[in-house]
């Protein structure tokens, strides 16, 4: 019944923009999930159902970004929270024998819990700007979410969107980035 799941589904919404602008410990987190379900699971299987969600890797993704890291300054943008990016660099090290993905792939990340922003309000844009010290039409945004390249493009980035099962390599020639 939609109408029975509706508090839920806003409460699930509320404390997921929580946990992924930093405004909530990932203990709270798990303790609001388990707060909502009944039977009520355990801390690990909250974690695990929420790690479930991520889709896995394309390993060309990896040599491009290499390809990229060469000629190009590569910063990561990405609305996520300390559960999701503890899983990562877990599964990118013990799957794909990846010890450094921050430093191999990327000049600087910037993670939505860590600056108490997310995409697309214009302040995390904003702070990134300042920690990178560019004109704001020099950054070129790539992203999979409609919403985050108009919050880009409203600040004057040169913003694409990179449809989602489609080669990234498209959306750079799109941007003006022949590799």
């Amino acid at each position: 019944n939609t109408e029975m799941a509706a508090p839920y589904k806003n409460k699930y919404r509320e404390i997921t923009l929580a946990l992924e602008k930093g405004e909530m410990l990932p203990e709270a987190f798990i303790f609001a999930i388990q707060s909502m379900c009944e039977p009520v699971p355990q801390g690990r299987e909250v974690v695990d159902a929420w790690n479930a969600m991520l889709c896995g890797w394309q390993q060309d993704r990896f040599t491009l970004l290499d390809e990229l890291k060469k000629d190009y300054n590569i910063y990561l943008l990405s609305n996520t929270n300390q559960i999701h990016l503890d899983y990562v660099m877990r599964e990118l090290k013990e799957v794909y024998q990846i010890d450094n993905f921050e430093d191999r792939f990327f000049d600087q990340c910037f993670y939505s819990h860590k600056m108490n922003a997310w995409k697309p309000e214009k302040e995390i844009y904003k702070q990134v700007e300042a920690i990178i010290g560019l004109e704001r039409s020099e950054f070129i945004f790539i992203d999979d979410n409609s919403n985050n390249v108009i919050g880009a493009k409203e600040l004057g980035w040169q913003a694409y969107l990179h449809p989602t099962n489609t080669d990234l390599r498209l959306t750079l020639n799109n941007a003006g980035i022949g590799i």
